[in-house]
């Protein structure tokens, strides 16, 4: 369990409406407790194939480092992902 979060630059964090919805969720309260950049990722609706791009797409854009905390809320397997042109 991380107790210091001084270390940390930035924050990203992952997942669906539970990570970034209308209004504050685990990710926002998290936040309040940093001195950091704060990339809330979330989707609302979103399944875990989609979290997964979503973080590969982070990775490519922003270079995640050590002094990055990453946060990935993965749901259900239940939840589907699809594809709509």
């Amino acid at each position: 369990m991380i107790q210091d979060f001084s270390k940390f630059k930035r924050f990203f964090a992952f997942g669906c409406s539970f990570t970034n919805y209308a209004w504050p969720t685990w990710a926002n309260i998290l936040h309040q407790e940093m001195d950091a950049e704060f990339f809330n990722l979330g989707r609302r609706g979103s399944g875990n194939l989609f979290t997964a791009c979503r973080i590969s797409e982070a990775n490519n854009r922003f270079k995640f480092c050590d002094t990055d905390l990453v946060i990935v809320m993965f749901i259900s397997e239940v939840r589907e992902d699809r594809y709509i042109d």
